[in-house]
């Protein structure tokens, strides 16, 4: 027995800035960017915190599932960074919600939720949690360097939450890690030691764009090969594929080999940009909503992000 999901939530910022707003700050175009990695618009924080954006996403995920918040038993987190390094956006969540239960962060990156589901069934398979609130939160304007039009562009602000419960939803997860901490990587505040020696480094996010398409592309089609296998599931018994949302060009690389036609690869990009852990959980609840997902579907979601850190799970959805 692992978990089903019993309901789902998200929260984007409220300001969207499209790629013509942004070509009047700095040397792009809108056609630079759609063309290149399918963005058209972003949300971006201006009063939004992370504990706000978690906080209603979580919320409306305890609504969709009909669960209290007292029955919650564990609170999971999954983002870079918290409006504090401590307490834990989980704590904060936790407080906000009135959810008296652990509640810790962890760090994948972008395979964020994938880590955070394979915890979850972990807990849940071996008793001791009936019931887990998962909650994916980034703000990424806050991590990029906007000087960078080559990084500034692809990313966006939101957070997404799910309730896991008993169930037999999960078919299969696997996550994984390649282990480089130079492809991407961002600095962390190196408080104000007067013993410190090392350098000061920018505390912003850097990518080395050619490196990770490479690294995005083999090893998405790796996990997706390998949690099918996990699963005993042929590409063609997949309902719907729900990718990480990084660049238009990876996810229809991915969505070929599948062999899935357009209906069935699901998107959000050209609207939220790269939004890291929290990109698949508000693709879920997107889709979720507008009753996409019918009972019994098949859904295999797959992401990969610094570290390099890599997952992917395959769930039959329970309508």
């Amino acid at each position: 027995m692992s978990f089903v999901i019993l309901g789902t939530g998200s929260r984007l910022a409220d300001k969207r800035v499209t790629n013509d707003d942004l070509s009047e700050i700095m040397e792009t175009s809108d056609e630079w960017i759609s063309t290149r990695t399918g963005i058209r618009a972003r949300h971006v924080s201006t009063y939004e915190t992370v504990e706000f954006l978690a906080s209603e996403a979580a919320k409306a995920a305890l609504d969709g599932a009909k669960v209290k918040p007292e029955e919650i038993e564990c609170v999971i987190c999954a983002t870079m960074r918290g409006d504090t390094f401590t307490p834990s956006a989980a704590c904060a969540v936790a407080e906000k919600l009135n959810i008296h239960a652990p509640a810790y962060d962890i760090n994948a990156a972008c395979s964020g939720m994938m880590y955070a589901f394979d915890i979850a069934d972990s807990y849940i398979r071996s008793g001791k949690y009936k019931k887990i609130l998962v909650v994916t939160v980034e703000q990424m304007s806050k991590l990029i360097d906007w000087q960078d039009r080559a990084s500034c562009v692809l990313f966006g602000d939101g957070a997404g939450a799910a309730v896991l419960g008993e169930g037999d939803g999960l078919k299969a997860i696997h996550i994984s890690c390649a282990p480089s901490t130079t492809m991407i990587h961002g600095e962390n505040f190196v408080g104000t030691s007067i013993y410190n020696t090392l350098p000061e480094q920018k505390p912003v996010l850097h990518m080395q764009g050619q490196e990770v398409y490479k690294f995005a592309v083999s090893t998405m089609m790796a996990e997706i090969d390998c949690v099918l296998e996990k699963a005993g599931l042929d590409k063609t018994e997949i309902d719907y594929f729900l990718p990480h949302q990084a660049n238009i060009r990876i996810i229809e690389g991915a969505a070929k080999r599948l062999g899935l036609g357009h209906d069935k690869v699901l998107t959000n990009i050209a609207e939220c940009g790269n939004m890291s852990a929290t990109s698949i959980s508000v693709l879920l609840d997107e889709f979720n909503r507008k009753g996409t997902f019918k009972n019994g579907d098949k859904l295999l979601l797959v992401a990969f992000g610094a570290g390099m850190t890599s997952g992917a799970c395959v769930i039959r959805w329970k309508a």
